[in-house]
């Protein structure tokens, strides 16, 4: 079953993506709250992984979805978002502000995709428009939700917070990176700083995240769940600074592939690569290389501000 209950009214749901390696990359959480008389999605996914999605809802007793929540609007978590709508006509759909207009006319967000990601953008499928109809706005409440501003990630990035239950859980999206949970127990880990990154700007949301100190879960897309998410920010933060000291002393000619090998060989987390399947193994080190190139841009750029 591709879903799982965590504690009544909440379940994680997977949603593979047609990859080697890419099967139980993403994660989507489904809210029933029964208090409040309504369901909540956070996340989609892409487009390829809705038809799944669909599968696990049904599974679920196919219920009506009130709302669909994003953390951003990047192809791998909200590509399926028109997909989703055309099923679902009802739901209403809250995202960050500066996102919005992407949902309602994805070309733009395709083309910038494509020139970043190549051909994962096939991978992950085309995505559909959403109607403006079906969209929140600034002024839109939903009951039980906190928004946090969180950018860095993506300049359009929320945190949300939801009481269920009795429980704060905190849907952090990639503010703090991205977290895997190995067969042995440990972590992988790694920072989510794409092009056009900026470092300070990340560095400070992670802080907010970091200083909320009554929180019972926090949830993260890529992938699975802590109880302990304190410790979690601490380790991410620390890793941050830790490849911006590393970065940092790379000769200024240095490219994406040399920067990889670097984080490699020097942060400690990066030696836990080995202990994932190959085709995982393959997926991580292409992001690594992404988010290695995002810092280098933003070394570079600070650089020539001085």
């Amino acid at each position: 079953m591709a879903c799982s209950e965590l504690f009544p009214g909440f379940y994680k749901i997977n949603l593979p993506i047609p990859r080697g390696g890419f099967e139980s990359f993403l994660d989507g959480w489904f809210i029933k709250d029964e208090a409040r008389g309504q369901n909540i999605l956070v996340e989609t996914g892409p487009a390829s992984a809705a038809a799944e999605l669909f599968r696990s809802l049904e599974e679920l007793g196919g219920p009506s979805v009130d709302y669909l929540i994003y953390t951003h609007i990047h192809l791998d978590h909200a590509g399926g978002a028109g997909q989703f709508i055309r099923r679902y006509g009802k739901t209403k759909v809250l995202a960050p502000s500066k996102g919005r207009p992407h949902l309602i006319d994805p070309s733009k967000l395709i083309a910038g995709s494509r020139a970043t990601l190549g051909g994962l953008c096939d991978v992950y499928g085309e995505p559909l428009p959403v109607p403006a109809e079906n969209m929140l706005g600034d002024g839109d409440e939903i009951p039980g939700l906190t928004v946090i501003d969180t950018p860095g990630h993506a300049p359009h990035h929320s945190s949300y917070i939801y009481e269920l239950g009795g429980r704060r859980i905190l849907f952090a999206g990639e503010a703090a990176g991205c977290w895997f949970r190995l067969e042995d127990g440990s972590y992988f880990t790694r920072p989510a700083t794409p092009h056009k990154f900026y470092y300070d700007t990340a560095m400070a949301s992670l802080e907010k995240l970091h200083a909320l100190d009554d929180i019972d879960m926090v949830c993260f897309p890529h992938s699975g769940w802590l109880a302990d998410a304190r410790p979690a920010f601490e380790r991410a933060k620390k890793q941050m600074e830790l490849w911006l000291e590393i970065l940092s002393a790379l000769p200024p000619e240095a490219g994406r592939e040399e920067a990889a090998a670097e984080l490699l060989k020097k942060d400690p987390v990066m030696a836990k690569l080995k202990k994932l399947p190959e085709n995982v193994r393959k997926r991580e080190s292409f992001f690594i290389g992404q988010s290695a190139n995002g810092y280098l841009g933003w070394i570079r750029r600070t650089a020539a501000a001085r």
